[in-house]
């Protein structure tokens, strides 16, 4: 910038002249050098050293999400038809699965295992003797006693079936075996 001035003659300056001087150039120069500014992420401080084009974000990766922001964007405003997004809520279809699981529990006779050989039955019938001499089933002895006795009779019966072909004779009792079920014999040995 250049002033151009009209100076006053000599009226009581102290300087030395040799002549009158007619106008004073005068230069003044500004310049302006970018020292810091911030970053346009996060908004700290990004220094700057005066070479080349000044950095706008203080670290790669703050230009990387900014940059990948403005791409989203871009493509976001697209039409849905190109690949943008679209201003229709999100609807969701849920399909509800509800498992009940329910079991009922029944007083009631549990399912009886009747013995296989004639040595579960003679330890039954054992037990069974226990049981009555203790009084654990009273008030049962009539019907007991009825189906007992209609048991007698099959085996007496069968028992005369059986001794008519051989003539009468009746094969001697074998020694009972030990009590308890085969299944007891077994985890004993």
């Amino acid at each position: 910038m250049t002033n151009l001035e009209q100076l006053p003659g000599h009226d009581g300056d102290d300087q030395e002249h040799d002549g009158d001087a007619l106008a004073v150039r005068e230069a003044v120069s500004v310049s302006e050098r970018l020292k810091e500014r911030t970053c346009a992420w996060c908004g700290g401080p990004v220094l700057y050293a005066g070479v080349g084009r000044p950095p706008k974000y203080c670290r790669d990766s703050h230009r990387k999400r900014d940059s990948e922001l403005r791409t989203a964007q871009r493509r976001a405003d697209r039409p849905v038809d190109e690949g943008g997004r679209t201003a229709e809520p999100v609807r969701e279809v849920v399909e509800r699965t509800a498992t009940v699981t329910r079991t009922t529990v029944r007083r009631g006779p549990s399912k009886v295992r009747l013995p296989e050989d004639i040595y579960e039955w003679q330890y039954a019938l054992t037990q069974l003797q226990n049981r009555v001499r203790t009084g654990a089933l009273a008030g049962f002895h009539d019907v007991l006693a009825r189906d007992l006795e209609a048991t007698a009779r099959v085996v007496r019966d069968r028992q005369e079936q059986d001794e008519q072909p051989f003539g009468g004779s009746v094969p001697a009792p074998r020694p009972p075996r030990p009590q308890g079920s085969k299944k007891k014999r077994r985890k004993r040995r």
